[in-house]
């Protein structure tokens, strides 16, 4: 179905304010002391083990070379000046060496790092899509410390690069990784070059208003970016939006990787499966006691479809999906098993590795998570769930992040609490203070989408938010499309009859008038008018 499409200017944002000579100086020699602090010094001959780790990435054993082996995918030099994938012009060259910066420009990968860093496991076990990653999907967990998250990594991944012979031998810095910027107040503060390689700050000019573009045209830079990556104002758009499900190959799947007595918890879990021995216990109800899967299966059960995607995800994430779903509604689960007992207020999933959910004890809500239709699932795709995909049983509540959902279940609990914590309440004030997504678009490419003038290319993609009780309500109403870094928007609605558990997804058709380097962005905008926080970009070569 084809939707119309609209335009939007968007308000010019104010001239920032012009600093005095003075005030250049000062950050200019700033700027050079960070040089000189950061710099490298030559890089010292590597013993044997180290000089086959740099050149092969493989080593022959012990803890140490463990954690090296596989760390580098590609191998970079950083005076190895590069454009990429922006113009080929003096600019991205010596002045921002934009090819050879970033995560990408020694890992293919961060999630196949992730499994191949020695000793070191990631609880995630396949992203989304297939897509590729970048650290915006690192730091929401990593950045700072949340609840059980993981640990602070600045200081790991800091030590790592400057103690690591392939980093150093490859004349790695400070500006490998990083760029810097101003803040409002004009001090210089340092980013991860992926914050700013999608926006029309990078190279180096921060402002973004008609003015400066003007100024920038008037002085040789025709597409009025520092870049030279072209806009384009009016893009003739085709997009088309439906809630089609993602294939299966294409889930992501996260696990715990905890182990019970020596032996793998989800191993354990799978021979209990598999021999027949598996039981579902069932505490706080009319009937408790131990069910089996056909016991489970017998219970009436319910068919959905519903959006996938990791409690602290960042933005174009690879860690979503849409998945069509079979098992029992919580509601019915409840009845068939004789009713919980009275005053029962609170429901505590059980893992085989003894996880239970976001809170420290497990103990959630009841009535939250009936309002928000969760269901005890059983099939996934139209077959049992295997492990990964958290088999045999699983609770999912639609519409939240990942941490709702329990997998792997041996039991559920019903008790009753004094004041119960309900989902939204560690979820809102995460949202409020930035730490969580509210609302999310992925495109489903990665950067480098081959395009020729004149011939459509056609690019997907997904929207979607939380939408748990009121508090959480931030269900997808349209998503908006810029060729021009955001400063005009394509709208295009998600139509009302739309199931607000799952994504939107959509199909950008477009035809280039012009080569060149381009930069799509994408975000959504909730039924209540709240916009997503930041742009989902990717990067469109176009060819003559």
């Amino acid at each position: 179905m084809r939707f119309p499409t609209s335009k939007r200017g968007e308000g010019r944002r104010a001239h920032s304010r012009r600093k005095f000579a003075l005030g250049a100086a000062v950050c200019l020699l700033a700027l050079a002391a960070c040089l000189a602090a950061c710099a490298p010094s030559t890089a010292p001959q590597p013993t044997d083990t180290n000089a086959a780790v740099a050149e092969t990435g493989e080593s022959d054993g012990g803890d140490a070379d463990a954690s090296t082996a596989g760390s580098f995918s590609t191998a970079a030099d950083f005076t190895d000046v590069s454009t990429g994938m922006f113009p080929d012009i003096q600019r991205n060259a010596e002045f921002q060496n934009a090819g050879n910066r970033g995560c990408a420009a020694c890992h293919d990968d961060l999630f196949t790092l992730d499994k191949n860093n020695g000793s070191f496991v990631h609880i995630t076990n396949q992203v989304g899509m297939k897509k590729g990653s970048y650290n915006g999907d690192c730091v929401v967990c990593h950045y700072q410390k949340m609840g059980t998250a993981g640990n602070i990594m600045s200081e790991n991944l800091h030590v790592r690069h400057y103690s690591s012979p392939e980093f150093v031998n490859a004349n790695g810095n400070c500006w490998s990784c990083h760029v810097t910027d101003t803040d409002e107040n004009g001090n210089i503060i340092m980013k991860l070059f992926e914050d700013v390689k999608y926006d029309m700050r990078f190279g180096g000019y921060p402002n973004e208003d008609e003015t400066d573009i003007h100024w920038l045209e008037r002085h040789g830079w025709d597409e009025g970016t520092f870049s030279g990556v072209v806009r384009e104002a009016d893009p003739k758009l085709d997009v088309q939006v439906d809630q089609a499900t993602s294939a299966e190959e294409d889930e992501f799947n996260i696990l715990n990787f905890e182990r019970i007595e020596g032996e793998d918890a989800y191993d354990q879990i799978e021979k209990s499966v598999n021999d027949g021995s598996y039981r579902f216990t069932v505490e706080g109800v009319g009937k408790p006691g131990e069910y089996t899967l056909d016991d489970l299966k017998a219970m009436p059960q319910t068919e959905f479809t519903a959006a996938q995607y990791c409690y602290v995800a960042g933005y174009n994430t690879a860690m979503f999906d849409n998945m069509p779903m079979k098992g029992v509604k919580l509601s019915d689960f409840i009845e068939a098993v004789g009713g919980v007992e009275a005053g029962a207020n609170t429901v505590t999933p059980v893992a085989v590795d003894g996880w239970t959910a976001i809170y420290p004890d497990g103990a959630t809500d009841l009535q939250s998570y009936i309002d928000n239709d969760a269901v005890i699932v059983l099939e996934r795709y139209g077959h049992d769930l295997n492990i990964a995909q958290g088999g045999p049983v699983e609770i999912f509540v639609p519409g939240t992040g990942g941490t709702a959902t329990v997998k792997n279940l041996v039991g559920i609990k019903f008790s009753k609490t004094d004041n119960p914590p309900v989902y939204s309440d560690i979820a809102v004030p995460s949202i409020e203070a930035g730490a969580l997504i509210n609302m999310n678009t992925s495109w489903f490419d990665n950067d480098g989408v081959q395009a020729k003038v004149g011939e459509p290319v056609t690019l997907e993609g997904a929207s979607w938010g939380w939408t748990f009780g009121d508090a959480c309500n931030y269900e997808v109403g349209k998503i908006l499309f810029s060729l021009d870094y955001g400063q005009n928007w394509t709208e295009v609605d998600s139509p009302d009859s739309f199931d607000p558990y799952q994504w939107t997804h959509f199909t950008m058709t477009w035809t280039p008038e012009k080569a060149g380097t381009y930069i799509a962005k994408a975000k959504a905008v909730s039924k209540n008018g709240v916009e997503q926080g930041k742009d989902a970009s990717i990067i469109i070569q176009v060819s003559e």
